[in-house]
Parts: C-alpha cells; structure tokens; sequence
C-alpha cells in the first residue's frame, strides 16, 4: 500500500516505495553487510519494479525507502502483514553510520503503525545469531521469546511490541534522540 504523506523525523524521513527505488532497493538487498541476516534477492531491474509495483498496491503492507537530511536514499524499512490489530515490522536495511538514523526510522515506523494504523501489537523475527539486531530491537521495549527453528533450520527469536510498552519507550528514547546538543 501506499502512504501518501512522508513521516519526517530530525534525522530521516520516511516515503513509500516508488519505481523509481527500485535500483537502490535491490542494490541494498544485494549488499552483503544484509544478505547474511536478510533473504537475498537476485533479479533483474524490471523484476524489482514489478515487485514494487505490486508491493504498492498490496493491502496491509507498506514499504517505506529511508532518506537522511541530505536527500540521499541510506535504507529501507515495512509494516506489512497488517492483519486486524497486527502486523510484522522488517526488511530494516540502513546504510549509515550515524545511529541516530535507524534509531529514528524504526520510531518513525513504530508511530505510523501504532499511530496513523491504530494496530496494537507488531512482530518482529530476527536470527537469532544476528546480535546487533537483537541489541537494537531490545530498545523498543518488545518481549523477546526463546529461538524457534524456522524451515531452513536457523533459529529465529520472534519479538512482540506492544503499544502500550512502545509508548513508555517511545518518551525514553525520544528524549535521548531529540536532546539539545551543544
């Protein structure tokens, strides 16, 4: 689906997917700092845009590009799965060294879906040896559960974050990100 607004934060803002995303899209999902925690993609450019063409009108989901400060395209993040007052958070692929940036776009992300969505609870799975992964998302407040074996047999933590604990966290978090800097 399409969000037709931009969700603009200090750092990132966040737009739908276009056609026009489809080179960085598929170059980032080629990039081996992801592909080793994310399903990698090999297709052609036209594959990608029909991909994205389809994405867009696919109901429940919403595929944002990340764009820093400076216009520069640096990531991607979804809500997608939105089945009643659920969705699945992923595809979160950043390419920057300020931490501030994926800090921010998953916030941004975490407000659309509790915010303009009005769901109350999103998944996420991470791979379970994907430590960084796991130590950013412990930030959000989500309950972890233990490691269950996916079909391919790697272990995949799932993680529930709730409205109500994002909102606590959401205050935290912002104060830190949004602090006056000298």
């Amino acid at each position: 689906m399409v969000y037709d607004g931009v969700l603009e934060g200090k750092y990132v803002d966040l737009r739908s997917c276009t056609e026009d995303d489809a080179e960085f899209t598929r170059e980032i999902r080629k990039d081996p700092e992801f592909v080793k925690f994310l399903p990698a993609i090999d297709n052609t450019l036209e594959q990608q845009k029909n991909w994205i063409r389809h994405q867009r009108e696919k109901e429940g989901d919403y595929f944002f590009v990340v764009w820093d400060k400076e216009g520069n395209r640096i990531g991607t993040i979804s809500i997608y799965d939105v089945n009643g007052q659920h969705a699945e958070s992923g595809r979160l692929a950043i390419k920057s060294k300020n931490p501030f940036q994926a800090l921010e776009a998953q916030i941004l992300s975490f407000r659309f879906a509790f915010g303009v969505l009005g769901l109350e609870c999103i998944d996420g799975f991470i791979f379970a040896d994907n430590d960084r992964a796991i130590r950013f998302n412990q930030q959000f407040g989500g309950r972890h559960y233990p490691p269950a074996a996916d079909e391919e047999g790697r272990e995949i933590i799932r993680i529930e974050n709730w409205r109500e604990d994002f909102e606590a966290v959401d205050k935290k978090l912002s104060s830190i990100l949004y602090r006056k800097r000298k």
